[in-house]
């Protein structure tokens, strides 16, 4: 990828950085109406329990532990384009045998125990080649801005697939909407040849070994304070949000027993709160400083959580409650995701982004599977109410990592 012209007005985003983020939002979308219809696909047609969605959700997780280090290696070594199109085809076939098997009646546990994890390793490769890709288009000044509308695209697309996976489940069936899932990688693959991509970098050392370079990412992310504050601040939070994931679905369904266009409803309802947080995000920064309104975020965040289980009678107001608790939650994740995600822009030289990315995501996500697991056993032992009140408690000692470190007093990075 070529930066963009210095002729170029510094406000604008480039060319390339778009036509990225149109595809990054079609597989997005489609990826939600998934997050929605494959848990619902194991509830409704398998009849899982909450240990089983537990553990579903931590197969989706798992490859971001045991994947992401070596994902950077390749990010860093292979054309970036390949990548991205390999995984985005890999992803659109394997998601579509769900909705194949399922019309021939032979869809069970473990199809989806597998399917999962595949598709979760695609997606790892994915997303760190993604995120490399971001600052070899943009200057240092414009990434909080390009981030900020990153964040407005996932929250648009967790808005709209949740309705989307609704309608689709209720016209048709969980396991075809699932298909609408894969037909979005395949266009994603075919938006990229829209945007020109860089070669391999080959920066790393033809004598380097792959466990040196993977040690070199994480050395670049807990050598320094501030990069090893945000990344435990963040796999702190996620591994409670994915502890209080293994139990949403379940409480949503069986406890208040809404149907799939209600929990679509009340999900995509929700995520819009995602959007008003990414939108504020860069005047809060300014404003305030990053240390805290990374803090607020998170803040903000754990009391979006604690609101989802508070409720059950009547129905409209559980129904109320529960859209309410997943717009705050979003409010916190869009305030915090804008200014958290530069940070590692910033700090990291462009030859160690693949591999920081990825050792980033192994922690942030390698926490998040054992929090699902954690949940699922936790909410099966207690009650599906009693571990969604617990995860938004625990979530926030989140703050504490940001607390304890530079990053608090920190207005800017000045990017």
């Amino acid at each position: 990828m070529s930066r963009r012209r210095r002729s170029d007005a510094p406000h604008r985003l480039p060319s390339s950085y778009l036509a990225l983020l149109v595809g990054q939002t079609i597989s997005l979308l489609g990826s939600n109406v998934t997050m929605l219809a494959l848990p619902l696909t194991a509830i409704t047609l398998l009849d899982a329990g909450p240990a089983q969605a537990g553990l579903l959700l931590a197969c989706g997780r798992a490859p971001c532990l045991f994947v992401s280090l070596f994902a950077g290696v390749i990010v860093d070594r292979l054309p970036l384009r390949r990548i991205l199109l390999t995984a985005n085809l890999v992803m659109a076939v394997t998601l579509a045998t769900i909705p194949l098997c399922a019309s021939l009646g032979h869809l069970g546990m473990v199809q989806l125990y597998v399917t999962t994890v595949l598709v979760g390793i695609a997606a790892v490769i994915a997303d760190v080649a993604y995120l490399a890709c971001i600052p070899t288009v943009l200057d240092r000044s414009q990434l909080v801005r390009a981030q900020s509308s990153l964040e407005f695209s996932q929250a648009t697309a967790m808005a709209a697939g949740p309705l989307l996976a609704g309608w689709l489940i209720n016209a048709f069936s969980a396991p075809t909407a699932i298909l609408a899932d894969s037909v979005s990688f395949l266009l994603a693959a075919a938006l990229l040849s829209l945007v020109p991509m860089r070669a391999a970098s080959c920066s790393a050392a033809p004598s380097s070994t792959v466990l040196v370079q993977m040690a070199e990412g994480l050395a670049s992310v807990f050598g320094n304070p501030v990069l090893r504050a945000a990344t435990l601040a963040t796999g702190t939070f996620i591994f409670w949000l994915n502890a209080y994931s293994a139990a949403f679905l379940l409480h949503l369904t069986r406890n208040l027993e809404f149907d799939s266009r209600i929990v679509g409803m009340v999900l995509g309802i929700g995520a819009l709160g995602g959007v008003v947080g990414a939108a504020g995000s860069p005047w809060a920064g300014r404003t305030f400083g990053l240390g805290p309104v990374l803090m607020t975020g998170l803040a903000v965040s754990a009391a979006g959580m604690s609101l989802g289980g508070l409720l059950t009678a009547p129905w409209w107001a559980a129904v109320a409650c529960v859209a309410l608790s997943q717009f705050i939650l979003w409010i916190g994740q869009g305030l915090y995701h804008v200014q958290q995600v530069p940070i590692r822009y910033g700090l990291v030289p462009q030859h160690l982004q693949g591999r920081v990315n990825a050792s980033i995501r192994c922690v942030v996500w390698g926490l998040g599977s054992l929090g699902a697991l954690v949940g699922g056993a936790a909410a099966a032992a207690t009650s599906l109410r009693t571990m969604l009140l617990a995860s938004s408690v625990l979530g926030t000692a989140s703050i504490l990592w940001i607390w304890r470190s530079p990053l608090r007093r920190m207005h800017s990075l000045h990017l």
